[in-house]
């Protein structure tokens, strides 16, 4: 009867040399072997949460990638990031459309105003 070990040896699907079940790439070909996981550092948070209000459609795209991640944190951060983008869409879109309302009505009064002549 043979007895298997419990620790299977892996190898790397394009070169086939033994990798580690811990690496993240093949160190013979350089393949990706899987997503190194996002970072949660404080740094990174307020780079992301920045990024979402001064460039929204991006937020949409960060937030989305860490919504993917297994981690709680990493979620928290995706919901976040995407929450801002929302919210900084919806203060722009309202900002423009008072903007053009503001410049239509001062067109609407030049306009009244040379009528008269």
């Amino acid at each position: 009867m043979r007895v298997y070990s419990t620790y299977m040896q892996q190898t790397c699907p394009q070169c086939h040399a033994e990798i580690k079940q811990t690496d993240f790439f093949c160190y013979n070909c350089g393949k990706n072997l899987k997503e190194k996981p996002l970072s949660t550092a404080v740094i990174t948070q307020l780079a992301y949460y920045a990024g979402s209000v001064l460039l929204p459609p991006f937020g949409f795209v960060w937030g989305l990638r860490y919504l993917k991640q297994p981690d709680v944190a990493a979620k928290r951060i995706g919901i976040i990031s995407i929450a801002l983008t929302v919210v900084s869409l919806i203060i722009v879109t309202v900002w423009t459309i008072n903007f053009i309302n503001g410049i239509n009505a001062q067109v609407n009064q030049q306009l009244n105003s040379l009528q008269g002549f």
